[in-house]
C-alpha cells in the first residue's frame, strides 16, 4: 500500500473540483461538433448520432489535453512528473516481449516503450480520430515497424480479428490451442471506460502468457471506506457522473472497482503468482492503483 502522506486540507479541498476542469475542456469541443455538423445540414445528427460526435468531440479533447500537459522535451533530461503521471514511467519502463498497449490515446507513453527488451507492441485504440498523432508519435519515436496501432477495443471479439489482420502471425498459436499471446499487458487511464470492464479482463487474461506480466495504472472507485479514503471525494464522483463524466470524457466511469476485477480474473488459475499494487490519492476524486500482476506460471 502506498505510505503518501496526504495534502493539507485547503489542497485536498480544491482537488475535489480537478476534474470539473476537465470537463470545462471537453463540453465546448462536443458543442463545436454539434454545431459543425448542423452547418453541413445534419440537423438531427446530436440525436440520431450521438456516438459519432461524442467520438469526435472526445478526440479532438484528448488531442488538445495531451498537448496541453505534455511538457516540452529537454534532450538528455528527464522531465519532471507529478501526480498520477510519476507513477507511469517506473512500471512501462519495465514492459518487455510482445505487448499490448490498451487504448494508448496519442502516444504519450510512447517514449517509454522503446526498450530493446520489446520486440513487439499492439495497440488497440478504438478512437479512430487519435490514430493520426498515434501513428506520427511511433514514427517519432523510432517505433514505426514495432508498433502496430489496432482499429478496435480491448474485448476479444473485436481485437481477435484485428490482431490476425496484422499478418504478423502473433494470434497463430492462439488460435490452434487457445495459448497466451502477450507477455506484458499495459492498462494506463483505460479499463475505467471499457466496455464490460469484468469480462473484457477476463479475456485480457486469457491471453496474457503464463509468467506473463500486467502493468497498470488506474483511477478507481474511492476507498471512501478505509482510512485512506474520502466520503467527501466519494460523494464527488458521484456527483461528476450525475453531470454527464462519462457522457463528456469518453465513457470514462469514476467508480469501478478496478483492482477487484483485476485480482478476481486470475480465479480460473487460483489466483495471480504475485500481485504488487498500491493505491495513490485516496482523498481525491481521481485515486489511483498502480502495479504489476504476474500470471502463474504452469
Amino acid at each position: 500500500m502506498s505510505s503518501e502522506a496526504p495534502p493539507p486540507l485547503r489542497e485536498r479541498m480544491l482537488g475535489l473540483l480537478d476534474p470539473s476542469g476537465l470537463m470545462a475542456m471537453a463540453i465546448p469541443h462536443y458543442i463545436h461538433v454539434c454545431i459543425e455538423a448542423i452547418k453541413r445540414g445534419e440537423v438531427l445528427a446530436p440525436i440520431t448520432q450521438t456516438t459519432r460526435l461524442r467520438d469526435e468531440a472526445f478526440a479532438r479533447f484528448w488531442i488538445a489535453f495531451s498537448k496541453k500537459n505534455a511538457p516540452p522535451p529537454v534532450p538528455g533530461v528527464e522531465p519532471e512528473l507529478k501526480g498520477s503521471s510519476a507513477l507511469i514511467p517506473p512500471l512501462l519502463k519495465t514492459a518487455s516481449g510482445i505487448v499490448l498497449d490498451i487504448g494508448p490515446g496519442t502516444g504519450s507513453q510512447m517514449h517509454l516503450l522503446r526498450s530493446p527488451a520489446i520486440t513487439a507492441i499492439y495497440g488497440p485504440e478504438p478512437c479512430v480520430g487519435l490514430h493520426g498523432d498515434l501513428h506520427s508519435k511511433a514514427v517519432a519515436e523510432g517505433l514505426e515497424s514495432k508498433y502496430h496501432i489496432l482499429k478496435c477495443g480491448a474485448a476479444s471479439a473485436e481485437l481477435i480479428p484485428a490482431l490476425e489482420a496484422t499478418s504478423t502471425g502473433v494470434v497463430d498459436a492462439h488460435k490452434v490451442n487457445g495459448s497466451g499471446i502477450f507477455d506484458t499487458i499495459i492498462c494506463v487511464r483505460v479499463l475505467c471506460s471499457v466496455p464490460q470492464m469484468e469480462k473484457t479482463i477476463r479475456e485480457l487474461y486469457a491471453l496474457l502468457k503464463p509468467g506473463g506480466r500486467v502493468l497498470v495504472t488506474e483511477h478507481v472507485v474511492n476507498p471512501w471506506r478505509t482510512a485512506k479514503g474520502s466520503v467527501l471525494a466519494r460523494v464527488a464522483q458521484g456527483v461528476y457522473q450525475l453531470l454527464g463524466w462519462s457522457f463528456f470524457i469518453g465513457d470514462c466511469c469514476m467508480d469501478r472497482d478496478t483492482e477487484g476485477a483485476l485480482r478476481k480474473a486470475a480465479d480460473v488459475d487460483g489466483g495471480w503468482e504475485s500481485v504488487e499494487i498500491e493505491r495513490s490519492f485516496g482523498w481525491s476524486p481521481l485515486p489511483y492503483i498502480s502495479g504489476v500482476l504476474v500470471k502463474k506460471s504452469n
